[in-house]
């Protein structure tokens, strides 16, 4: 059966390059389009596959917010979303969402290639686009990211914790949490720990100052040092997303301390199965003294973790899923 594969002309390379990736591997001459799909607003990801007597048209959502595109949702047969709240929509229209779990940016294409879909797809939908300079910044993000096949297991040290993150203007929850794992690490004499808050751009650093990391680590290096850390901290972070931070920690096959999450994953990260969870100074403490104390947990969190990148949220494995829900 011939397949043709159209993906919004729109949509925002830097955030969804990850779902693309797959797309181009799977459908190699699938086309950038914009006539074949309503007026959806810039940034959403939609794809139709047509065949013989066969199509199947997808959302992917991928904003932050638990909230869904009213639009998107009525036009796709599926509608996979990244941040899914069962209580932020109606049972009865459930059916057809599928919680995908959180994804990463990644790069997708060579600098020749950036070039040439940013300028073929520029020129295309010119007309259409609304924030040129968006548009085009998002195909240089894209270009400046890390291939997926950099996120893999390695060995990790038994004290070195690197940890490095955003203070957000809006999200004491987050800010809040964060600050308690650093805090907590620097007080821990068992660990060697590098790392805390990077600046906001403003400087206004909401009072955490204290907390602020002076260096400027490029991409790369950020990467080997999280490889590197005997373990890693998450939370949730802006309207209580996974974030891009939890997929790349599972990708990096890390031990992994977490506070609850509050939006669903395709399956469950059960504690002391898949990470350890911990909600204040006492319990992350706690964590801290297994992990480094019973090293064969600490590797065993780590293979676990891998497997759920591997078996939940691969780029093929969240595709897998779209096209065979019914």
């Amino acid at each position: 059966m011939k397949v043709k594969v159209y993906v919004y002309g729109l949509c925002d390379v830097f955030y969804d390059g990850y779902y693309i990736q797959r797309i181009k591997e799977l459908y190699k001459g699938f086309e950038f389009n914009t006539s074949k799909f309503p007026k959806f607003s810039e940034d959403t990801f939609a794809i139709i596959i047509e065949g013989n007597n066969y199509s199947r048209k997808i959302i992917i959502d991928s904003i932050d917010s638990s909230q869904i595109n009213r639009m998107a949702f009525e036009w796709c047969d599926i509608y996979g979303k990244v941040n899914y709240n069962s209580d932020s929509f109606p049972a009865h229209n459930q059916e057809k969402i599928v919680a995908i779990g959180p994804s990463f940016g990644i790069k997708i294409w060579n600098l020749f290639e950036t070039l040439y879909h940013l300028t073929f797809n520029f020129i295309r939908f010119k007309n259409a686009i609304v924030n040129k300079r968006g548009f085009a910044a998002n195909y240089w993000r894209q270009y400046k990211r890390l291939r997926l096949k950099n996120y893999n297991l390695t060995q990790s040290s038994t004290n070195q914790v690197f940890f490095l993150n955003s203070i957000w203007k809006k999200e004491s929850e987050t800010n809040n949490n964060r600050a308690l794992f650093i805090e907590t690490c620097k007080s821990n004499e068992n660990i060697n720990f590098e790392g805390g808050f990077v600046s906001r751009s403003n400087g206004d650093n909401l009072g955490f100052d204290h907390l602020v990391y002076s260096e400027i680590i490029p991409l790369q290096t950020y990467i080997e040092k999280v490889k590197n850390s005997a373990f890693v901290f998450n939370t949730p972070a802006v309207l209580s997303c996974h974030g891009w931070k939890l997929a790349e920690f599972l990708a990096l096959g890390k031990a992994i301390i977490s506070t609850t999450h509050y939006n669903q994953l395709p399956a469950d990260l059960l504690n002391e199965k898949h990470l350890l969870y911990a909600e204040n100074q006492e319990e992350i403490n706690q964590a801290i003294e297994k992990l480094t104390t019973d090293i064969s947990l600490k590797k065993n969190l780590e293979l676990v973790s891998r497997n759920y990148f591997e078996t939940y949220l691969a780029p093929q494995k969240v595709i897998k899923r779209l096209l065979e829900n019914k």
